[in-house]
């Protein structure tokens, strides 16, 4: 005899009394309300993760200012907050004045400076000023004005797909005049900084600006 002859499906071989989860329904039910309920609780930790590594990878660069060689634009020991997703995907060829960090491989670590010279620009210091192919170039950004030393040479030809740097302390920073190869690649750039939040008291400012 074909006990399937009205169509019923074969039950479930489990015996019921056997503990089968579908002999429950309230234990199945709490179940889903458990994994319900740690998801709603804990589930925006994977995720606030997740978004703060591409933060931090891709978008925005978070460092500390360890020298007083920016000042006063950077104050030491004064935390940045820099613009890197270009830099990540391409090789942009930042603007002159802006203040960026890059990689010397040369100190063999992460530096901040000034952007003065671009690709085929002729950097030549004079009497304490900084001239770009011949025209002096205006820095209302530096704390003193014309105590800019040659320091190893007194021009400079930065050669097509390098940069110049300076910094802004210019009697206590050591950049492009005192290193040994002073060109930097464009590929070298990292980062574009936006922000300095400086808060220690014997700092010379405190507070949270916008860097230009």
């Amino acid at each position: 005899m074909d006990e399937n002859k009205d169509g019923l499906q074969p039950a479930d071989p489990q015996l019921p009394g056997r503990g089968s989860a579908d002999s429950y329904p309230g234990r199945r039910l709490q179940k889903e309300s458990t994994a319900r309920r740690l998801w709603r609780d804990y589930g925006f930790a994977p995720i606030t993760v997740a978004v703060m590594l591409v933060l931090l990878k891709v978008i925005l660069q978070i460092a500390w200012v360890p020298s007083g060689s920016m000042e006063d634009t950077l104050p030491t020991r004064s935390l940045l907050l820099s613009w890197q997703m270009p830099y990540v995907f391409a090789d942009p060829t930042p603007q002159r004045g802006d203040v960026v960090t890059f990689r010397s491989e040369e100190l063999g670590k992460l530096l901040v400076k000034r952007v003065i010279g671009l690709p085929g620009d002729t950097v030549s210091i004079q009497n304490g000023y900084v001239y770009i192919n011949g025209e002096k170039l205006e820095e209302s950004y530096l704390p003193r004005q014309g105590v800019t030393a040659a320091g190893n040479q007194e021009e400079y030809v930065v050669p097509e797909g390098c940069l110049f740097f300076l910094g802004d302390n210019r009697t206590n920073s050591q950049d492009a005049r005192l290193w040994d190869n002073p060109y930097i690649p464009v590929d070298k750039v990292r980062s574009h900084v936006l922000v300095c939040i400086s808060f220690l008291k014997e700092n010379s400012w405190r507070g949270i600006r916008v860097v230009s």
